[in-house]
């Protein structure tokens, strides 16, 4: 007999498109994983386009939005507590960042990984 797989709501995925081109999703971003990880939920920061740059060392310190909290510091909980990210193999390749250093949690890794982590469901969120 079929087991009845229901939902769960302990993982987040937060896909994310952008980096410096819109430094207020990347915010919004760190906002959402950050709130999650204090709720004890698992994060993977999905990191597609421009946004593999999020992933790599120093990024952080370069995001700025007026009038909203320090993503840096945003960025340093969200390692602490936990917060993962994988970086699209291919995006990697194609932003020519191959050789780039990666943050703590940071992976390459594609979509199978990423829907491996999401398996028996996931709250998702694309910015």
């Amino acid at each position: 007999p079929e087991e009845n797989t229901v939902a769960t709501d302990d993982k987040v995925v937060i896909g994310l498109t952008h980096a410096l081109d819109d430094p207020e999703s990347v915010l919004i971003c760190y906002l959402l994983g950050v709130e999650a990880l204090r709720k004890d939920k698992q994060v993977l920061m999905w990191l597609t386009k421009d946004g593999v740059h999020v992933a790599t060392e120093g990024f952080a310190a370069q995001v700025e939005v007026p009038g909203a909290p320090s993503v840096l510091a945003l960025h340093e909980e969200y390692v602490e507590r936990g917060g993962r990210f994988f970086a699209c193999p291919i995006c990697v390749k194609t932003h020519g960042l191959e050789e780039a250093e990666w943050v703590t949690g940071a992976e390459v890794k594609g979509a199978p990984s990423m829907y491996e982590f999401a398996e028996g469901g996931a709250l998702v969120f694309n910015y």
